[in-house]
Order: C-alpha cells, then structure tokens, then sequence
C-alpha cells in the first residue's frame, strides 16, 4: 500500500511536520475518516467537564469545545479579501427561554400550536431555544438574549472566535461584549462564515423613537488571541475589521443574501460532528442522488424562514425564488429568462437549466410537513442539472418578496400572530448576483489536531486532508467577476 505524506498544522511550530499514512480509495478514507472525527470527539469528551450547562468562570461545556475545533474542508470563500459582509441586529430577548409556550409567549416569541401533530419538535413550535440547548453549542446557557449574527468573507478558525473579540457599539454610545459566540448553527465542516452571538444588544423600539436602544456598528478587536479567518494562504487577523448594523424591526429589516455561488456538486465538506448531525445528510446527493449535477449556493444574513418558526421545505423554490438568466437570440441581441418552477427545463442557446430543489436544509422525506427538521443556518443550496454552457448564463437569484412569493423573515418573525407588531419584519426584495465558479470553487481546507488528542488528532486531521486533497481550489487564482 502506497503511503502520501500530509502536512499537518501544529499550533506553536512553524515547521510543517507530515505525518506519513495510507492512502486509501476514498469511500475508506470516508469511513475511516467518520470513526476518527467520532474518536476524537469522544475523547474531547471524556477529557473535559460534563454538563449541559456550564457556568461563567467555569470551562465551557464539552459539546462546544468539539464543535469549535479548527477543521474547515472545501469552505467557501465570499470575496478575494477578508471582511465582515453583515453584522445585523437580529432580534430581542428570545434567546434561553424555558420550552414551554407560556414562557415563550412571555418573551414576546413566536409560538405554534400544530394541531393534529402528537409531540412535535420544540423547535418546531417555537425559535426559542432552551438554556440548555444555548450551553450545548455555545459553551454557556443564557436567558432571555439577544442575537446578532455576523456574516464573514471567509470561513473563521473556529478556536480563535471568542465574546471579547467583538466590540459592539450602540446608538446611546455605550459599548458592549457578547456573553456567548459560537459558528452555530453553521456546523458543517464546509460552512463556518458566520458567528452569532447572543448577549444585551437592545430593545425592539425602532430608531427615531424615544428609548431605542440598538446596535450601529460591529468591530473585531484584538484580544489575547486575536481572532482569525482562514483565506487561500491560511490563517489571516481578522483584527480591524467592521460593520454597520441593520435593525430587524424596521420595514424590509428581515434577512436577506449577501452571495451566490454555482458550482458543481461536490459533497466535500459536507457533514459536522456526530453529535451536531441531526439534521444531516442534507447536501444536494442525499436528497437528488445523480440529477444533483450543480450547486447553487445561497450565504444569508441570517436564518429563513416563511413565519420566523417553520422550517424552509426542499421544495419551497417556486415559494420563494427566480433564477434570472442572460441569453442572446439569433440575432445576437440580449434576452432575459427567468426559472420560476422545479423540474421544468429552461431552453437556452447553451443547452438546458433545471431547478431540481433546494437542499442544505434538512434529510430527505418522501413528505414535508411543519414537523420538518432543518438546520436553519446561513446556506441554502439550489440544485440544478443540464448543460455546462447555460449554467454559465445564469446571472441573478431574485427573492421577490412580495405576491404569490413568500418572503423570508429571521427566527425573530411572528408565526402565526397576526395581530402583535413586536416581531421582526420581513426581509426586502432581493437581487442577488451569482458568482460563477465552475472552474474553481475558491474554497479553502485548513485543519489543526486539538492538542489535547495528541495522535489521535493528528490522525483525523490527516485523514481529512486525504479527502480535501482530492477537492478542487484549495488556492484560490481570483474570483471571478459577478454581473
């Protein structure tokens, strides 16, 4: 058996040290790879103090401390520089909340009832989640929070993200720090863009009225370990950069996209640690199998949702979105298309587009209903299948918010309330242009072994690296133009 030498990312050396290993047929360097990310995991597990809901001044909880390890395969780069691309207020005081509906009233959160389904999901029923749920994937429970998510250009180096490196200014000039952050709910090993952070950030009153109190500017400030993004060339300060905020409750406040990308499918990256995978496979082959032939890429200012609650369907495209597409007749001149339906061929002079669904969502399911499980992140896939040529034609996504289009609003929105004004509003129509990266999907893959785990983690980092090596941009050339 051939051996390929892989280097491996220690923190402290500057050497590049490889580790010789097998190499292996990728479907055993999958499996391999799975019980080495399990193994690890447990170890971290075993090593660190247990409980759901680790206190301030205490270790965070073993469950964030797997989840926030340094491991980024095939993630997506937004930009040819590193900055911060939204950094919006995203809603009030709904964050840790006991997981009831009398609770969940209580903090002006949204609620549904579901009749007719026996003992469905809590979230499901409501976007608040419980303190425990907080301190499994940020560490520490909070109660009654507040959230900002805070979208990068580049995927973050998940140990160096910590609350002080965020410098949160408000419209009253006070300056305030997050109580917790973490890349939740972006967990896959492919995502890793956005943090969020809940925390006291304001109230709902909207600005111009007397007593509002609401973010204006997001800044990354140097800490004893300076938080990082990880672009072509590894590891870069994120130090310096910053952001206005938006503000939720105003008119056309809802979340909205801030990048498309078309690439070909490509499943690398795809999954989290074990105990984070609920809601996975849910990458375009596990729920198309051979018709998912491109991936169409959606980065959102935060999660999407049809009332705040409910989870996006993998068949909700003709719900939500167009697919605008440039052509040119047989004259030459200029003539826009645009896909609105699933499985219905678009004809172009370059060949055929068909939206096959959405995915990146949740499982596949022979049915959707309100008890549907996704991982409301900041990615939506749409899939496609046809021709190489007309794909490269394809030059917007348009949200159209409006009509027989649902908009989309953040975990923040109403429900089934009708009648209150104190959720956030809808997210505006949007007219987002999609960077075609067929070539190169400018993606970067960077790992460094927990040094608690030793061998171990320098075995599963290897393993990764045999899968990402048989991935394409590892380097990123230039990103390409965007209508």
């Amino acid at each position: 058996m051939k051996t390929v030498q892989i280097p491996i990312r220690t923190k402290g050396v500057k050497p590049e040290p490889s580790l010789k290993i097998p190499f292996l047929p990728v479907r055993h360097a999958l499996a391999g790879c799975r019980r080495l990310i399990l193994a690890s995991s447990l170890a971290t597990l075993l090593s660190l103090p247990i409980g759901a809901q680790a206190q301030s001044g205490s270790e965070p909880s073993a469950s964030y401390k797997i989840l926030m390890q340094d491991i980024l395969i095939n993630a997506d780069l937004w930009s040819a520089t590193p900055e911060i691309l939204s950094a919006g207020y995203g809603f009030e005081g709904i964050i840790g909340v006991d997981g009831n509906k009398e609770a969940v009233l209580a903090a002006h959160s949204a609620w549904l009832d579901l009749p007719g389904y026996e003992n469905p999901p809590l979230r499901s029923q409501t976007s608040s989640p419980t303190p425990d749920q907080v301190a499994t994937n940020f560490g520490y429970s909070v109660e009654l929070a507040d959230a900002m998510p805070i979208v990068f250009s580049w995927p973050v180096l998940p140990s160096t993200v910590t609350a002080e490196a965020f410098r949160i200014e408000l419209n009253t000039g006070e300056i305030v720090t997050p109580a917790v952050v973490s890349i939740s709910p972006n967990l896959e090993y492919n995502e890793r863009n956005t943090i969020v952070m809940f925390g006291e950030f304001g109230n709902r009153l909207t600005p111009g009225t007397e007593g509002a109190i609401y973010p204006v500017k997001v800044t990354i400030v140097k800490t004893s370990t300076p938080m990082k993004l990880v672009g072509p060339n590894g590891p870069v300060s994120a130090v310096g950069l910053e952001k206005e905020s938006t503000h939720p409750y105003t008119p056309n406040g809802g979340p909205t996209l801030v990048g498309a990308k078309l690439t070909t499918m490509s499943t690398l990256g795809e999954g989290a640690p074990p105990m984070f995978s609920s809601a996975l496979p849910n990458h375009g082959e596990a729920l198309y199998g051979e018709d998912a032939q491109y991936r169409l890429r959606m980065l959102t200012t935060g999660g999407f949702s049809r009332d705040g609650v409910s989870s996006v369907f993998p068949t909700d495209f003709s719900t939500h979105f167009r697919l605008r597409v440039v052509d040119l007749d047989d004259q030459g001149n200029e003539i826009i298309k645009w896909i609105t339906e699933v499985g219905v061929p678009l004809s172009t002079s370059q060949g055929s587009i068909t939206v096959v669904g959405l995915a990146d969502l949740g499982p596949w399911m022979s049915s959707y209903d309100l008890t549907y499980q996704e991982d409301h992140d900041n990615q939506i896939d749409i899939i496609l299948k046809g021709d190489e040529a007309a794909m490269r034609l394809l030059t917007h996504i348009e949200i159209p918010a409006t009509g027989e289009y649902l908009p989309f609003y953040n975990p923040g929105g109403p429900g089934e309330d009708l009648i209150n004004d104190f959720y956030t509003k809808p997210g505006p129509y949007t007219l987002q242009p999609i960077m075609i990266a067929i070539d190169d999907p400018f993606t970067v893959t960077y790992m460094v072994p927990e040094p608690s785990l030793g061998i171990l983690g320098a075995l599963a980092a290897a393993a990764l690296a045999v899968m990402a090596k048989g991935g394409r941009g590892r380097r990123m050339r230039r990103l390409p133009d965007v209508p």
